[in-house]
């Protein structure tokens, strides 16, 4: 899986889903999404939903947290990583 293609899915969705203006959609791959409110854990779940149906990759409640879902970079990591897990 290509991280950088995830980031650009991942960041796509936010845009579409989240963001309404033309101003809000100018984030990019290291744009803070918790801090400045663009994700909350409702739209946590929505993204949860959006990677499972995606991907096939379902994120476990422990991993869950502002590390992962810090930013599009991080979330596309986090991703890419369970895809791995759920090969082996």
């Amino acid at each position: 899986m290509n991280t950088d293609a995830v980031t650009a899915r991942v960041l796509d969705f936010i845009r579409t889903e989240f963001l309404w203006s033309d101003e809000d959609r100018a984030i990019d791959a290291a744009t803070p999404l918790l801090e400045w409110g663009i994700i909350d854990s409702l739209r946590i779940a929505l993204l949860q939903a959006f990677i499972l149906n995606e991907w096939d990759v379902s994120v476990p409640t422990a991993r869950i947290d502002a590390k992962n879902f810090k930013n599009a970079a991080s979330i596309a990591a986090m991703i890419c990583e369970l895809e791995q897990e759920t090969v082996r």
